[in-house]
């Protein structure tokens, strides 16, 4: 009975001196359960960001081209109606060599006839030509005019997308929810700008 008492409280001692098992640590919360949500606003954005990026520069080089286009249309319908007036200073030259008052012979008229008629015959279609040149660079240019104002727009819309990006990281730092939610807002106008542009441009074709 002594060694059995013995024992227990050799047991009883060794329990006391054992250290003791630490409960688990509770896992620190990462925040409020809106804050997942910024992570997917940002990676959206970032990836509207990087369209409105390529579309803006191919709307830049696309607005070179029709610019270039109406510079090279206008060169175009100058010298053809430049060819227009030079035709008609010809046969104005020729008609006044046909005056009655000249002394030719009959072989002369007959060839300046035929070369006054060849001048004339000219200009109507150097006039057409000046015409269709000088509407095409109207076109080019108007062309380019609509592409430069979908340019702006998207230009917009990336500034609204890199302060809903910048909303969204400030509200993520500090843990302000109306943060969060004026980024939202902003990233919303983004899109909508964007689908806007995205459909006149469409519509207009």
């Amino acid at each position: 009975m002594k060694e059995e008492g013995v024992l227990s409280k050799v047991k009883a001692l060794s329990g006391a001196m054992a250290p003791h098992k630490k409960e688990p640590a509770a896992v620190p919360q990462d925040g409020p359960p809106w804050l997942a949500q910024v992570a997917v606003l940002t990676g959206v954005l970032a990836a509207l960001t990087g369209f409105l990026t390529v579309r803006s520069t191919s709307l830049t080089n696309e607005a070179i081209y029709e610019s270039n286009q109406a510079i090279l249309s206008q060169t175009q319908a100058s010298d053809a109606w430049a060819e227009y007036q030079a035709n008609s200073i010809k046969a104005h030259v020729v008609e006044m060599q046909l005056l009655p008052s000249n002394p030719l012979s009959a072989q002369d008229k007959a060839t300046l006839a035929a070369m006054d008629k060849d001048f004339r015959d000219r200009q109507p279609q150097d006039k057409q030509s000046a015409l269709d040149k000088s509407k095409e660079r109207q076109a080019h240019l108007a062309e380019g005019f609509k592409k430069l104002q979908q340019k702006d727009l998207l230009g917009y819309a990336g500034m609204a997308a890199q302060i809903a990006i910048a909303l969204a990281s400030v509200a993520s730092l500090t843990r302000k929810r109306l943060m969060f939610h004026v980024g939202v807002m902003a990233g919303v106008a983004s899109v909508i700008v964007t689908a806007y542009a995205l459909a006149a441009a469409y519509l207009s074709t």
